[in-house]
């Protein structure tokens, strides 16, 4: 018997929208790739997903999988952060997840102020002022704080133990229970060096593909549920 199955994970995954005008967002690079990439995992593990993704970002498509049913898969498309927010207090709230793969790269910064109509294209300059949005991963936990949480952190540049210290930070400000760190200068169509780091502080070897990092997060959450 897989050993996901009955398991109800949450995945988000892609990016978000942070509108300037009626037509106009600004946004971040993520596809939804490594999100999508998790949830065929999970799935083909047994368990059943709940999908949550930013518009334009990739999805899982199981219509033809043998060895997923699509009944294992909800799927829910959001925008904005606001809407991200609004899902998880209000249409997921109630649900009992046993683990939530928090992979969505969610805006830090939206525009304060959003204008109703489109801005006209005539104006020589736009002077934007930019607000710091709440982290929805401590929403997350504060939601369900028994569920296995797996968090993201995103870097530039930084040295392998520059990105495991912020890792470790971010794991304990979050009380998550995995954190996967990676730079974006090693993230490409087919690498993506990553590294697992757990609430024990172990470290995982590197991981080097999307596929290498789904089967390891899964792995993981197999051990730990059951």
């Amino acid at each position: 018997m897989p050993l996901l199955k009955k398991k109800n994970i949450l995945i988000t995954s892609g990016s978000t929208r942070g509108y300037l005008d009626a037509i106009r967002y600004i946004t971040n690079t993520s596809t939804g790739k490594l999100g999508r990439e998790i949830a065929h995992v999970a799935m083909s593990r047994g368990a059943i997903v709940t999908y949550v993704y930013g518009a334009d970002s990739l999805f899982p498509l199981v219509q033809d999988l043998k060895d997923i049913n699509p009944s294992q898969l909800k799927l829910i498309e959001i925008e904005t952060n606001d809407d991200l927010v609004k899902v998880i207090k209000e249409k997921l709230k109630r649900k009992k997840f046993d683990a939530i793969v928090h992979a969505m790269a969610v805006a830090d910064y939206v525009p304060a102020r959003v204008k109703p109509d489109k801005t006209p294209s005539k104006k020589k300059e736009w002077l934007l002022k930019l607000v710091k949005t709440p982290k929805v991963i401590a929403i997350i936990r504060d939601i369900w704080p028994d569920a296995q949480l797996v968090g993201f952190k995103l870097e530039v540049n930084r040295t392998k133990d520059d990105l495991i210290k912020t890792a470790r930070r971010f794991l304990k400000k979050n009380r998550a229970d995995i954190i996967v760190a990676n730079d974006n200068k090693n993230i490409s169509c087919n690498r993506h060096i990553a590294y697992m780091v757990t609430e024990d502080s172990k470290i995982s070897r590197p991981l080097k593909t999307k596929s290498d990092i789904a089967e390891n997060i899964i792995s993981y959450l197999e051990n730990i549920l059951n």
